[in-house]
């Protein structure tokens, strides 16, 4: 079932609307002068893990495979991650905060690597059994 989300280009519509949910509710919790607590993980930076991580492997996925898409949504996600702190110093009771888009950028590059990492063990999966025995 995996192997078929992850490489059946018939959800990659579904992927999509996925991804501009996920940036509606990030830009919204990330933009609120004051966000509600329960969407808190504990520590700041582990909210930017998080939320990169998931938009990077989710975003690898709006995309047809190309050798180009990993670094497409990675730059898409620094531009992104600046914009949210550019809006942030505009936001009364939020600040600017250049160590929050290393975070995003290091949540980034770890969601790349858990796609990459689900990819080749679908990927395989699939071939095995595809095989005949």
């Amino acid at each position: 079932m995996i192997d078929h989300l992850l490489f059946n280009p018939q959800w990659r519509l579904a992927w999509r609307v996925l991804f501009l949910a996920l940036v509606t509710v990030i830009s919204w919790l990330a933009f609120s002068p004051h966000p509600p607590q329960g969407a808190d993980l504990g520590w700041d930076k582990a909210n930017h893990f998080a939320a990169f991580g998931t938009l990077a492997v989710v975003g690898l996925q709006c995309l047809r495979p190309s050798g180009n898409r990993r670094w497409a949504v990675l730059t898409g996600l620094l531009a992104y991650g600046i914009l949210i702190e550019w809006v942030q110093s505009h936001v009364p009771g939020r600040d600017a905060d250049a160590r929050d888009v290393v975070a995003d950028m290091i949540g980034a590059a770890l969601g790349v690597g858990v796609h990459l990492l689900l990819t080749r063990l679908a990927g395989r999966r699939r071939s095995a059994q595809a095989s005949p025995r």
